[in-house]
């Protein structure tokens, strides 16, 4: 019983480690069409 808890609670430590670190990672640079004077660019960050 005890081994169960521990292993959800491992998993739920690493799954929240491993969570922001991915969707940091799978982020792609993000562009937007901007008008600059008469003409437009894409501005990517």
């Amino acid at each position: 019983m005890k081994k169960i808890v521990l292993a959800i609670a491992a998993a739920a430590a690493a799954f929240s480690a491993i969570a922001p670190a991915q969707a940091a990672h799978h982020h792609h640079p993000v562009c937007k069409k901007v008008r600059v004077h008469h003409h437009w660019e894409r501005h990517c960050r």
